[in-house]
């Protein structure tokens, strides 16, 4: 039987996060949020994303990471968690959490806590009212895309680039594509 310190020592993500320093942010009066960055146990993984029902209020159609708000108290891991059982039925005690991403920033002012996990191949997850599609990308497949890029300047002047990753007929764009444009050009391949 292998050790589950020694299984994650091995596994290259994890190997790929120790290695290197997390860039928080201080953004005091943006709202906290995270989200969960699942990625499947497999030789290729498969990234963990939902296209989101268009009877919600915001964000309609869009394609995401399970996530939200952060609750009083909670930890961005304990949200990313909570909220992917909400969203999509992932038992809290079946992602093997890795660690914090990069935090991320939204226009609308979410500050935003990726939360990279390693969950099994074959998942049993059910939609929600929030959830019209569960979607499972490989790695390889979102590597292989051209990459749509635009770059925006903030209201400061700083300029921001933009991504869009099309994928077999969904757009993944916004605080999503920011993420895995990171994950894939970044992680380990």
């Amino acid at each position: 039987m292998t050790d589950p310190l020694d299984a994650a020592q091995l596994d290259p993500w994890a190997v790929w996060l120790s290695g290197r320093t997390r860039q928080p942010l201080d953004l005091p009066h943006f709202r906290r949020a995270a989200v969960l960055v699942a990625l499947t146990r497999e030789p290729d993984p498969r990234v963990l994303l939902t296209v989101r029902s268009t009877d919600l209020p915001t964000h309609k159609g869009q394609i995401a990471f399970p996530g939200g708000s952060l609750e009083p108290g909670e930890t961005p891991i304990e949200a990313a968690l909570r909220e992917a059982d909400e969203e999509v039925g992932l038992a809290s005690d079946l992602p093997e959490v890795l660690g914090e991403l990069d935090d991320v920033f939204t226009p609308i002012g979410f500050h935003v806590t990726p939360v990279l996990a390693r969950v099994p191949a074959e998942l049993n997850l059910t939609l929600t009212p929030e959830v019209a599609q569960i979607i499972l990308p490989t790695l390889a497949q979102l590597r292989a895309i051209h990459v749509l890029r635009e770059v925006r300047t903030l209201p400061d002047g700083t300029p921001v680039t933009l991504y869009r990753y099309p994928w077999q007929g969904h757009d993944i764009w916004g605080m999503t594509a920011r993420i895995l444009h990171d994950l894939l050009t970044q992680g380990p391949v």
